[in-house]
């Protein structure tokens, strides 16, 4: 794990404390599912799945709250055995590994792919970027900065982040609610963790039209590399002017202007993310469990009930 974020990690709400993996100290932490709307069922399932969560039968190495941020580090031979666990309480060890190779005990489950963006060295400014798409493209491009010309960004950071954070958590809410997240239900509280933690170096984006916050977006940097990390916007005000690719599309010219190398836009749509010139990278989740009875249950999900996400790479830049 990356050394420079184990306090981030430690701090988040769901930190569930250390243990041995392959002889390492590794932070890990406990799930609790939600969906704030949806069928009522789904729900009653989920409260379900919650009861074991909340005895921590469940561990997530690393933390369920930064996804792509740190990622779990096995070894595939070892099995379940790298596991150090005290007590009996763990029945179930969940890891997030780059890849989907087969691993001795475990469970793989392909998640959706992280999106990177490389960046150009001879780009020096966002209009390079653009220049180096197809004509189909950069017209797409173009458009979507004419959709949101009337939308003004600013660096929340600049003006006291703290009093923009339930705001902010307002509109990750209204991105995510008809989603089933893994980050807890007070999502305040996690965009004040990371604010906490890392200073500045967490930096949120706000989008306003007029005076009313729209939209935001936060984004980390570390070394040579930046992250996406949380993402809002008012569904009925930002769909239409697409205020999601504006937004990224931003983080992208930012990139540039900062000399990173690479961007991860994280999981989601990653369709409209290859339109910006983002590639795929495979990851997946390794269930390991010492429980027959909750091993078999997780193999009938991978084989009977899970479905890959299907979805059609684009591919935006000129070949040579």
């Amino acid at each position: 794990m990356k050394k420079n974020f184990n306090a981030l990690l430690k701090a988040l709400p769901n930190y569930g404390g250390i243990m041995l993996v392959n002889g390492q100290e590794c932070s890990y932490s406990y799930l609790e599912l939600s969906k704030p709307t949806g069928k009522y069922i789904a729900r009653i399932v989920i409260k379900c799945v919650n009861i074991f969560m909340a005895k921590h039968y469940f561990r997530f190495i690393g933390n369920s709250c930064s996804p792509g941020l740190v990622m779990s580090e096995i070894i595939e031979q070892n099995g379940i055995q790298q596991f150090q666990t005290s007590g009996k309480g763990c029945g179930l060890i969940v890891c997030n590994v780059l890849g989907n190779n087969p691993v001795k005990d475990g469970v793989v489950i392909p998640a959706d792919p992280f999106m990177i963006v490389n960046l150009d060295p001879a780009w020096q400014s966002f209009n390079d970027y653009k220049a180096a798409m197809t004509s189909k493209y950069r017209i797409r491009t173009n458009k979507v900065y004419e959709l949101s010309n009337q939308i003004t960004f600013k660096k929340l950071n600049d003006d006291g982040l703290e009093k923009w954070i339930p705001a902010c958590a307002v509109l990750l809410f209204e991105t995510l609610k008809h989603k089933t997240i893994t980050i807890g239900s007070d999502l305040a509280l996690v965009l004040r963790t990371y604010h906490q933690q890392l200073g500045d170096n967490y930096q949120i984006n706000g989008y306003f039209k007029g005076d009313q916050l729209i939209g935001f977006i936060s984004f980390i940097r570390d070394g040579d590399q930046m992250y996406a990390i949380h993402l809002g916007y008012n569904l009925s005000k930002g769909t239409k002017i697409h205020l999601y690719q504006r937004m990224m599309y931003d983080l992208i010219g930012i990139c540039i202007e900062k000399e990173v190398k690479s961007l991860n836009l994280g999981r989601t749509a990653p369709e409209i993310k290859s339109t910006m010139g983002a590639i795929p990278i495979e990851n997946s989740f390794i269930f390991f469990s010492r429980s027959k009875s909750f091993k078999w249950l997780i193999q009938y999900y991978a084989n009977k009930i899970h479905k890959p996400l299907q979805y059609t790479l684009r591919h935006p830049f000129k070949t040579s």
